[in-house]
């Protein structure tokens, strides 16, 4: 083995052990010990869950969970193909700024750096297959094939998820519009066909809540069908491994095919990584002599865009008090960095509004006004933060320059979290403005629900960032941390929404049991909404001690 290679591999190693030192290291910090308790907490939960409530369910069938597997798979890659499709800026896949500068400069193969980025999923895929195993384990004979088939799976996804990644870097203008129209048009066959099947699978005019139940359904059906399963040939073993139910020799033939399946996508990654190499290149050379590498009018559009957002910023500046002035030139800033991205974060709140307004379309009227409300909460803590990184998530290699300025700590809080929490909170009200239109539920469930969900949406944001904060991670990060982090989250969300429930459940049988019918519903409206802006005030502060207490030293992460 060359030299070269070997130094490579002890790389490699060494950055992985680091990497597990310096995270056992900062679950034990005690800047951190609040994080890292709920973190562990939550874990605990999910796994218990696992073994216990999860192993008492009804068990599913093989075969279709089979189909399930394989394409989930395609469904997944679809969706990453559209959005990488519509991206304007692709990136070399996904490599950080350390490996650009010691892995792009070494004297290695383009082969070689191919096939060391495929090498770095592979903790975070032996990690998903953990948690997957586990929500799945009763469904299966054979523990230990489950988790090959879906560790393999995962491998292959990844592998595929790259090469398309690269392909889409490689096009000419020409080809990537027939592209965009193409795996559009696959991506809406497949959401129209999801319809249908929650149509087919639910009567009319049931309640929304079998219509959220059947969407599972739904979007098993989909993924089972024969133009998905077509696509998913390539995961079919690594599926029918995972699901065998008796060993036989085709076990083993399966067992080879999910295996060879994961170099031969390397092998192809490799391949096509060359070529959309060679691809750059040449449409670089054809730019630079056709001489279409000025922006022309665009510049002018822009110029002119920041002329009128800095006279709105500074008269808005001239209103406020001193101390909250400074938060508005973070805001314009923000404002000014997301106008090329104004399209794709509309886009990006069309579908959310649509699906919490498709209660109206079930033809029930007693329940519709709840599970829209209740599908905005979902949207604005599960879609949201992920669609508007807007905040510190998108300024850590800025940190420097943030800690810089002279501003407080609230007020650089206010600064950052100011414009997603008020793009998100126009979501909200547009969506409940069509509802309200519709539906006419009465003005005491309007304001009551519009200053909580604004309040969510002000709490979600800042939970986020203070989590950022206390476990800050690159944009692109992979690993222990990220699978802990995603669970983690995902359980806490829950387990908020969860509370949230039980305490308007609650609040209301305090209000009806103590106050007459006439105070009952005002001093219901008015201390849920000083309720939940309270615990958003609080998580406002937590961020801004968060933030206080970060070290430039010691929190920024290494690449």
């Amino acid at each position: 083995m060359h030299s070269p290679h070997r130094q490579l591999i002890w790389l490699t190693a060494r950055r992985g052990l680091f990497r597990i030192r310096r995270f056992l290291h900062r679950m034990r910090s005690p800047r951190r010990i609040v994080a890292s308790t709920l973190a562990i907490t939550f874990l605990s939960l999910y796994v218990l869950n696992g073994f216990v409530m999860l192993a008492s369910r009804r068990t599913a069938d093989s075969r279709s969970l089979g189909l399930w597997l394989s394409g989930g798979m395609v469904l997944y890659l679809i969706y990453h193909a559209v959005r990488c499709v519509w991206t304007e800026r692709q990136v070399d896949m996904e490599y950080t700024e350390a490996e650009k500068l010691w892995l792009g400069g070494a004297p290695l193969k383009r082969s070689t750096y191919a096939a060391y980025k495929v090498n770095t999923v592979m903790f975070s895929a032996l990690l998903k297959t953990f948690f997957l195993v586990i929500a799945l384990a009763p469904d299966v004979r054979h523990a230990g094939l489950l988790a090959t088939g879906i560790f393999a799976a995962l491998v292959l996804l990844e592998t595929v998820r790259m090469i398309g990644q690269r392909l889409i870097s490689g096009l000419s203008q020409r080809y990537l519009m027939a592209s965009r129209i193409a795996l559009s048009a696959i991506a809406a066959a497949a959401i129209i066909q999801f319809f249908g099947q929650l149509v087919s699978l639910t009567p009319s005019g049931s309640a929304p809540g079998l219509y959220v139940l059947n969407s599972f359904r739904a979007i098993g059906g989909v993924a089972s069908c024969d133009a998905v399963q077509w696509l998913a040939v390539a995961w079919r073993p690594a599926a029918m491994l995972a699901t065998t139910t008796d060993l036989t020799s085709h076990t083993f033939v399966q067992l080879l095919a999910s295996v060879a399946l994961v170099p031969a996508a390397i092998f192809t990654l490799v391949r096509i990584d060359g070529w959309a190499e060679a691809s750059i290149l040449r449409q670089e050379k054809s730019r630079l002599a056709s001489g279409r590498f000025h922006r022309g009018d665009q510049a002018s559009i822009d110029h002119q865009t920041d002329f009128a957002l800095d006279s709105l910023a500074q008269r808005i500046e001239s209103l406020l008090p001193e101390r909250l002035g400074d938060s508005v030139a973070l805001v314009w800033r923000q404002a000014l960095s997301i106008r090329r991205y104004a399209g794709t974060i509309l886009f990006s709140f069309i579908v959310p509004t649509i699906l919490c307004l498709s209660p109206l379309l079930t033809g029930r009227t007693s329940n519709q006004w709840a599970f829209i409300v209740a599908g905005i909460a979902l949207c604005t803590m599960l879609l949201a933060p992920p669609a508007l990184r807007l905040d510190f998530r998108r300024d850590l290699k800025r940190m420097l320059l943030l800690r810089s300025l002279p501003l407080r700590p609230l007020h650089a809080v206010l600064g950052q979290l100011t414009l997603p929490v008020m793009i998100t909170i126009c979501f909200q009200t547009v969506t409940l403005a069509i509802a309200a239109i519709i539906l006419v539920p009465g003005w005491s469930q309007i304001i009551v629900w519009s200053g909580m969900l604004s309040a969510l949406a002000v709490f979600t944001f800042a939970a986020e960032n203070a989590l950022f904060l206390a476990y800050p991670h690159h944009e692109n990060a992979q690993g222990i941390g990220m699978v802990v982090r995603a669970n983690v989250m995902f359980l806490a969300k829950a387990t908020v929404i969860a509370a949230a429930v039980g305490a308007l459940f609650l609040w209301v049988t305090v209000c009806r049991s103590v106050f007459s019918d006439t105070l009952s519903l005002p001093v219901y409206v008015i201390g849920s909404i000083f309720g939940t802006w309270l615990l958003a005030a609080a998580a406002l502060f937590g961020t801004a001690w968060c933030w206080d207490r970060f070290d430039i030293a010691a929190d920024l992460p290494p690449e």
